[in-house]
């Protein structure tokens, strides 16, 4: 089983569908040595290494019944669509706190990424000193471009690591995980598109870094060559692939209906191939 690994895709308030899965896995004892994850796959993740089953209800979804943490108003007030304040220092040390101590001392490995604004290349994060810079990373890791500022690792200017690299494949590759259970968060028809106006946009805000711009111009096309390397991982019996059939949400989804039946979907997507999880990480 060291060589088997958890690959999450990231997508903001589609990542409790990526919740929903991982808490199966946390209810029947699925214990997966390596999580990889990205941007708010990072939100998702952590909850599984820490083995707090449900905690991604409680820190993601349930606050949106008194507290709108996201849209129009939070960016005028704090210059970011998502009040990041709110989600990486509230919620996880007063609304729902998050077990630190159980997560650093896990047998697990927890990986996650974020893109280095100066070269433009993923940068890959597994070693926390202190639950404070733990944090800090995680927020790197979501901050998206346009709606939100970008952080500062060691001065390092970072955003969102699924800018650089949404599906690492190569990563957990390169750690020689010979299996691996992906969690997508958008349907199998899902491809991505080279945007026009966007890469206008990325040209004229971030053009101090040239690097960074390169690499979301090639986003589309990098995203799109590793759903088609997962695929044909999944037709070796080398990757097994988790990913919503029957419901789609928008990265901003705030209704919290909604968000709780693409968590449950998630469940529900996981429990229906039980017998085949364990059959193919027995083999």
């Amino acid at each position: 089983m060291e060589k088997v690994g958890i690959l999450i895709e990231g997508g903001a308030m589609r990542s409790v569908f990526a919740a929903g899965v991982l808490d199966f896995f946390l209810e029947k004892g699925i214990e997966i040595p390596n999580v990889l994850a990205v941007s708010a796959g990072a939100y998702a993740a952590m909850n599984y290494v820490s083995g707090q089953k449900g905690r991604a209800v409680d820190a993601v979804i349930k606050p949106l019944e008194k507290e709108k943490y996201m849209g129009p108003g939070i960016f005028l007030r704090k210059g970011t669509f998502f009040d990041m304040d709110f989600l990486f220092e509230d919620v996880p040390k007063k609304l729902s706190p998050f077990d630190f101590e159980t997560f650093k001392n896990s047998a697990k490995r927890f990986i996650v990424n974020t893109t280095d604004c100066r070269t433009g290349q993923s940068v890959f994060h597994e070693e926390f000193e202190s639950e404070e810079q733990f944090w800090k990373i995680c927020r790197a890791a979501n901050s998206l471009p346009f709606i939100s500022r970008i952080s500062r690792i060691n001065n390092i200017p970072m955003l969102d690591g699924g800018m650089a690299d949404a599906l690492p494949v190569a990563k957990a590759l390169e750690e020689g995980w010979d299996k691996l259970l992906v969690i997508l968060t958008r349907k199998s028809d899902y491809r991505k598109k080279y945007r026009h106006l966007y890469m206008m946009m990325i040209r004229l805000l971030y053009h101090r870094y040239p690097e960074f711009v390169k690499t979301v111009a090639r986003r589309a096309r990098k995203y799109n060559h590793c759903l088609n390397e997962l695929a044909q991982m999944e037709r070796d019996g080398k990757a097994m692939i988790f990913r919503p059939s029957r419901l789609a949400v928008n990265n901003n989804e705030s209704n919290v209906d909604v968000l709780m039946d693409y968590y449950h979907h998630g469940y529900e997507e996981a429990s229906g191939r039980e017998k085949e999880i364990w059959s193919f990480l027995a083999t």
